[in-house]
């Protein structure tokens, strides 16, 4: 990705850049890419991404499910489809909940939309919520013609901006560590605008070339506390989004998930919208037999008896596929390797299908790793999981590397395995190095104390904890050269009492 200081052009097309890190939901992912998947597969004479080559190349198997060698069978080729396709029909599904359902809640298409409150313990819409910046987001869609995004003077405040394409890749990140404070006027033009766009560019306008009509804008602005949210509501209100063109485009499927008939419609329109990346078009010709043809909403009628059923058989359990650990899916880091971050090309996948499908699943909308990094972790220094019944502590090291701020949060982990913030008598439930009164020790180092009770020693360094499992996120915004080459160290989570 660069920036040409002549004309202030930012270019979008950077998919093979090793740069984006996941949401910490989508750190358990598989991870074979379609490289390594044609080396061992040269003699089938087909672009095999399937679970089951995948769990096998890992040194692991899938019930039911093996690759035979010599030819790809129908129930191989429907999970390869799936496999690749899976993220372009989650992204068109979430575009379409959120701006066409009936109880849509972001607002329609190509407009902005604020979330004016930080996530607290009553927050239950998405798993692992963030509670250190406010989302400002936009659906476009970018067919009709460009729009403008205008942004006020952020000052020294970290905020950034993120643009996924239709197929969950990260193309641009812009912002603080990109384009300064600000004020900043982007032009965000899709594949049949890009040179109207530069030619018509405004003065000092910036142009970001987005490589599909169908783009996902995520705003992230930092909160100080619960008496800064004024001044960051007051920047939101300064955010605005022009459009010049045609009116955007919905579309016509309506997502079902359960339908194999849907789930080929969607992907189909969604082709036919955003078109197939470079280098992709013939892997995508080859799986035309089995129903995967751009702008064809009604392939499942034209489909034989047996691929239809074949479809249907393996709809419901191809997404529970996707959950499946893979060894080397994620990295452990720390001294005994109690903390799990996702692997370096999250967000810009390249070649690797089966990463791209897992963290759709899992991470939809991650950060770019050089943006941000996030760690994991639900077990001490022991290997055994937290437990609110016990006490905790945290030593995170002075001068932790980053260039914007770091926050550590804790989750109480429900019976169905999603993750929240925990009710508390203090309302905290993240600590960083913005928290007002934290106590330091001499050397700069701070001391984190987890547990249900308030310490005998007061609330400056507390995190409370719930009464039973929980989980435990880091967060280093505008990360430094040690973090993103991993030579600074996070200690494991050391259980004091029980």
């Amino acid at each position: 990705m660069s920036v040409r200081d002549s004309s202030r052009i930012f270019l979008g097309n950077i998919s093979g850049r090793l740069s984006d890190e996941a949401a910490i939901r989508a750190t358990e992912v598989a991870c074979l890419s379609r490289r390594s998947l044609l080396k061992a597969v040269a003699a089938i004479g087909l672009y095999n991404l399937s679970l089951p080559a995948i769990a096998a190349a890992c040194g692991k198997t899938s019930e039911g499910a093996a690759v035979e060698s010599g030819k790809g069978s129908l129930q191989q080729r429907i999970s390869d489809a799936f496999v690749y396709t899976f993220p372009l029909h989650d992204v068109a599904r979430t575009r379409w909940v959120a701006t066409q359902s009936k109880d849509q809640r972001e607002g329609a298409l190509n407009q902005l939309r604020h979330r004016r409150k930080l996530a607290d313990d009553q927050a239950r819409r998405v798993t692992t919520p963030n509670n250190d910046t406010l989302y400002s987001t936009a659906w476009l869609e970018l067919s009709g013609g460009p729009v403008e995004l205008s942004i006020p003077a952020m000052g020294d405040r970290y905020y950034s901006l993120a643009f996924l394409d239709a197929f969950t890749n990260n193309f641009a990140c812009l912002g603080q560590r990109v384009n300064g404070p600000g004020p900043n006027l982007y032009v965000i033009a899709g594949p049949a605008h890009h040179a109207s766009a530069r030619q018509s560019l405004p003065a000092g306008a910036i142009l970001v070339a987005a490589p599909t009509n169908d783009t996902w804008m995520i705003g992230r602005l930092l909160v100080d506390g619960q008496d800064d949210l004024p001044r960051v509501n007051a920047l939101q209100d300064r955010m605005s989004l022009k459009t010049s063109g045609a009116a955007p485009r919905g579309y016509v499927t309506t997502p079902d998930e359960s339908s194999p008939a849907a789930y080929l419609a969607l992907v189909n329109e969604a082709l036919s919208r955003n078109g197939v990346p470079a280098g992709e078009q013939s892997m995508v010709n080859a799986f035309a037999d089995i129903g995967i043809k751009a702008g064809e909403l009604n392939a499942w009628e034209t489909l034989p008896a047996g691929v239809r059923e074949e479809w249907a058989r393996q709809l419901p359990g191809l997404r529970n596929a996707l959950l499946r650990q893979c060894d080397g899916s994620l990295i452990r880091i720390g001294p005994n390797g109690t903390w799990r971050t996702g692997l370096d090309h999250i967000g810009n996948f390249g070649e690797d299908y089966a990463y791209r499908a897992r963290v759709a699943l899992g991470g939809l909308g991650a950060l770019q790793r050089t943006e941000a990094i996030y760690m994991s972790s639900q077990s001490d220094s022991s290997g055994v999981e937290f437990d609110g019944t016990n006490s905790y502590r945290l030593h995170i090291p002075a001068g932790v590397p980053v260039d914007a701020f770091w926050s550590l949060s804790m989750y109480e982990v429900e019976k169905d395995g999603r993750k929240f913030f925990t009710p508390n008598p203090i309302h905290r439930f993240s600590i960083g190095d913005r928290t007002r009164g934290l106590a330091r020790n001499a050397d700069g180092s701070i001391d984190i104390q987890m547990q249900r009770r308030q310490p005998d020693g007061g609330t400056a360094n507390w995190l409370p904890a719930p009464d039973g499992r929980f989980m435990l996120t880091l967060r280093f915004y505008r990360p430094r050269a040690a973090l993103l080459a991993r030579r600074f160290e996070i200690p494991d989570v050391v259980r004091v009492s029980t």
